[in-house]
């Protein structure tokens, strides 16, 4: 019990690369998205610079509404974090996207440009956390899975592939290269 309640909080707590959105209805010079940067820390805006490391994300709101509330009367704040992930292979828009908790793999690919036409969606590849895996577009779209629900954080790469279509210059080049090789093998069997 221990040690999942650990994992949980490892797996949950902000980590480097991290942006969290601050947006407020009643201060809007709190209005601002933090990065969390390599030593796993954020400047808050009048606060300064804190250790985010051990906040997760759960806590996060009630962090910001404990912290503003020594210095501000009753902030009204809502407060989100966006994963920074990478989106590769056939997209109109490879790059960088920072994305929400709540966004789908229909919303990455969407940030990026969308699919190019031959992209195999089928089988789109997601490295995160040292692990790889193949994640089906149609299926997360119809179950409305969001990043979360796919396990992707920060630093996860996703890759789309390109479908494997055979054309014609394909074929003459498999044919060129087998005509050399009975050629080679016929001249062996008969010498």
């Amino acid at each position: 019990m221990l040690f999942s309640s650990i994992i949980a909080l490892i797996l949950s707590s902000l980590v480097p690369g991290d942006a969290i959105v601050i947006r407020s209805t009643n201060y809007r010079e709190l209005n601002d998205t933090l990065f969390v940067i390599a030593d796993t820390t954020a400047e808050l805006p009048y606060i300064g610079r804190i250790n985010v490391s051990e906040i997760t994300e759960e806590s996060l709101r009630s962090f910001f509404i404990d912290t503003y509330s020594k210095y501000l009367k009753e902030p009204d704040l809502a407060v989100f974090v966006l994963y920074r992930i990478s989106i590769l292979g056939r997209v109109n828009k490879p790059g960088i996207y920072y994305v929400p908790p709540f966004a789908g793999l229909g919303d990455i690919l969407a940030m990026s440009g969308g699919p190019l036409p031959d992209a195999s969606l089928g089988s789109i590849k997601v490295y995160s956390n040292g692990k790889y895996r193949k994640v089906n577009f149609e299926k997360s779209v119809k179950e409305s899975l969001n990043i979360k629900d796919l396990k992707i954080s920060s630093g996860t790469v996703i890759e789309v592939p390109k479908k494997y279509t055979i054309n014609l210059d394909d074929i003459y080049k498999f044919a060129a290269t087998a005509g050399i090789l009975w050629s080679i093998y016929s001249d062996v069997l008969i010498d």
